[in-house]
């Protein structure tokens, strides 16, 4: 008994120290702010089991709830400061205006005004709507109008040689006017503040079902106009997206098509390229224009998570991107509730969530206190580190090859040099041979994700090496003051051997391998 527990409880006690240190890793973690001037992930206190619609007037925050429309107020600290409730069914799949008793939307073809669930008229034939704060505009095939939401009122605005297919409106008074052409493309207008069409069209894009247009944000400054539009791609049964690029001036505008750039992202924490941005938004930050996005995450146990992201807004098509949101699941619709805090909606695969982060010093201090949801968190990004770990524990399996062939090898021709008592020179050379080892494998094992994962103490300049030393040392402790004397050569071997390797994926394995 005695043996056993010198044999098996020195290892299973290393291991368990080594699991506690991945598991205060995970701790520290999910108290990490992804930036250090933004908060961790937010609740905000809005969760459906259907997809919501959203519409934000800069004051409240409209959402869609099974047949109800709740508004949501946001103070500084993002908490709830108005909230109300209105039994009200939104046509699912059209935008909606609401002053929080008066909903302006699209049903069965027709614009209506609904309030207290009676619906009023208000244009008997409607193709299309676009909402913003304080402008509302419809069009009927060709033809746009605008909609005065004070009084309910309309006037024709312009109408177009082909149907509009879409309006996007900017923060300045100005829109951008999507005019389909054909099955396959369509062309682009701007509108000024003064509701006049500027000009020709000044850029075309795609809108087959494979490859098409999935929303546009646009800034002007300083007589400039940047238009950022997201594309959809289908090929092969594989999606992807990109964020598309058109920047001009005002006084050049409409008189040439512009071509547009491909903007590519890069994750600041990671070093490693954003796959499939998409949802941008043009917002300022901090006095600064930016990029408010959603990509590809990076960190353990995304499973393929759709995060948050803000980029700087330059000239370059390669941007330097800083993750945002903490949450782990499909984040969608990001947008600035305020100066200094966005908001999106989080799918975890049966329910949406909201979530907001802000750079408030209060929301900051408290997003990173330890709570209950913290702590499952970190226990669950442990585990799924685990199951990576045993894809490191499959790779090191040849470590054990070239051992494993000597031994046999020397079984067969020499087998008198296993019958002496002690410890002979064979279980040293395969040992030795053993060791050498993982040494093919630091480089592989070192690579990008490891850094971007791994805790401090594993990834200084040379850890690989002083890992791989400590872990022998560790290891030729256990085995020397726990191995049986009566197991024999090949025992004696496959001791050392499995104590190495159980050390070397509880310490350095769960950061190897990114299968989530």
């Amino acid at each position: 008994m005695k043996e056993k527990l010198t044999s098996f409880g020195i290892p299973i006690l290393l291991i368990l120290l080594l699991l506690g240190a991945l598991f205060a890793h995970q701790l520290l973690e999910v108290k990490k702010q992804p930036q250090p001037d933004w908060s961790r992930s937010v609740p905000l206190g809005f969760t459906t089991g259907e997809r919501p619609q959203v519409f934000f007037n800069k004051e409240s925050l409209f959402l869609t709830d099974n047949g109800k429309v709740r508004e949501l107020a946001f103070d500084d600290q993002l908490n709830i400061k108005e909230e109300s409730v209105q039994n009200t069914k939104i046509t699912r799949g059209f935008p909606f205006w609401s002053n929080g008793s008066t909903f302006i939307q699209l049903k069965s073809g027709q614009l209506v005004s609904t309030e207290n669930n009676e619906d009023t008229v208000l244009a008997v034939e409607a193709t299309g709507l676009s909402t913003s704060g304080d402008k509302i505009y419809y069009w009927v095939d060709s033809t746009l109008y605008s909609l005065n939401p004070a009084d309910l009122t309309s006037k024709e605005i312009h109408t177009f040689s082909k149907d509009i297919m879409e309006v996007y409106q900017g923060g300045s008074g100005t829109s951008v006017i999507q005019e389909q052409i054909n099955d396959s493309s369509a062309v682009l207008h701007y509108m000024d503040e003064n509701e006049k069409i500027v000009g020709n069209p000044f850029a075309s894009v795609k809108i087959s079902t494979n490859h098409h247009i999935d929303g546009l944000t646009f800034k002007i400054e300083n007589g400039h106009l940047t238009v950022l539009y997201n594309e959809e791609q289908r090929s092969q049964g594989v999606l992807s997206y990109s964020i598309m690029k058109l920047d001009t001036s005002l006084s050049q505008l409409g008189t040439e098509t512009l071509t547009p750039e491909k903007l590519k992202f890069k994750n600041v924490a990671s070093g490693e390229p954003l796959q499939g941005p998409r949802s941008a938004k043009l917002v300022t930050v901090d006095e600064s224009n930016a990029i408010l996005f959603t990509s590809e995450g990076h960190k353990v146990s995304d499973n393929n998570a759709v995060s948050v992201y803000l980029a700087p807004l330059d000239d370059s098509v390669l941007l330097e991107a800083e993750p945002i949101g903490t949450t782990k699941h499909y984040s969608y619709f990001p947008l600035q509730l305020t100066d200094e805090s966005i908001a999106w909606l989080d799918y975890d695969g049966d329910t949406y969530e909201l979530f907001g982060a802000s750079q408030d010093p209060d929301v900051i201090s408290a997003s990173v206190q330890l709570t209950n949801r913290s702590v499952k968190e970190a226990v669950n990004n442990s585990i799924i580190m685990l199951f990576s770990s045993v894809i490191t524990i499959m790779t090191s399996f040849y470590w054990v090859l070239p051992s494993l062939f000597l031994l046999i090898l020397l079984y067969m021709f020499r087998p008198n040099i296993f019958e002496k008592d002690g410890i002979n020179w064979v279980e040293y050379a395969s040992i030795l041979i053993f060791l050498i080892m993982p040494l093919t494998f630091i480089n592989k094992a070192m690579n990008g994700y490891f850094y971007f994962a791994a805790p401090e103490y594993l990834t200084f300049s040379g850890s690989g090496y002083v890992g791989l030393l400590i872990i022998t040392l560790l290891t030729a402790m256990v085995w020397k003051f726990g191995r049986n004397p009566d197991w024999g050569t090949f025992g004696g071997v496959f001791y050392f051997m499995g104590v190495y390797i159980l050390l070397y994926v509880t310490s350095f394995g769960p950061y190897i391998f990114n299968l989530y």
